[in-house]
């Protein structure tokens, strides 16, 4: 279960990797696809950071082209 709280800067949202509040935007975190009932759009669990270093490991090894050369 997610935990949001509201503050001064609207609705913050809990990341369940790092624990910290961010708000509760698409620039923190990823959607996930499907839109709740009253129109706005569901986020994933964890922040856009953790979520990088959680589930794409393996974008720095793509993105990693030197071992080509040697």
């Amino acid at each position: 279960m997610t935990k949001c709280i509201q503050t001064e800067l609207g609705t913050e949202k809990q990341c369940i990797h790092c624990g910290d509040y961010y708000p509760a935007t698409k620039e923190f975190f990823y959607g996930t696809g499907r839109i709740k009932k009253d129109g706005t759009h569901r986020l994933e669990a964890n922040c856009k950071d953790c979520y990088k270093q959680r589930f794409k490991p393996w974008v720095k090894k793509c993105n990693n082209v030197s071992y080509r050369y040697a």
